[in-house]
């Protein structure tokens, strides 16, 4: 979410699977690798993201714009 909001991200804005890899899964170990996913699950779940189908790209949705 920290990179949305620094992007000034609004509704529908993409954060790319080459933004999710550098920005994310790069600065990651296999402790933080449980916590990321319950994360996203959680992100989720509160519909503040949506995960594409290549289960990396993710999308900002209205309810999360308007949290940052």
């Amino acid at each position: 979410m920290n990179w949305f909001k620094s992007s000034r991200a609004v509704a529908g804005h993409v954060m790319g699977k080459a933004d999710v890899i550098k920005n994310v899964l790069k600065k990651l170990d296999s402790k933080q690798d449980k916590i990321f996913e319950r994360a996203m699950d959680e992100l989720k779940s509160d519909g503040l993201i949506e995960v594409q189908e290549d289960g990396v790209t993710l999308v900002l949705t209205q309810k999360g714009a308007d949290t940052l």
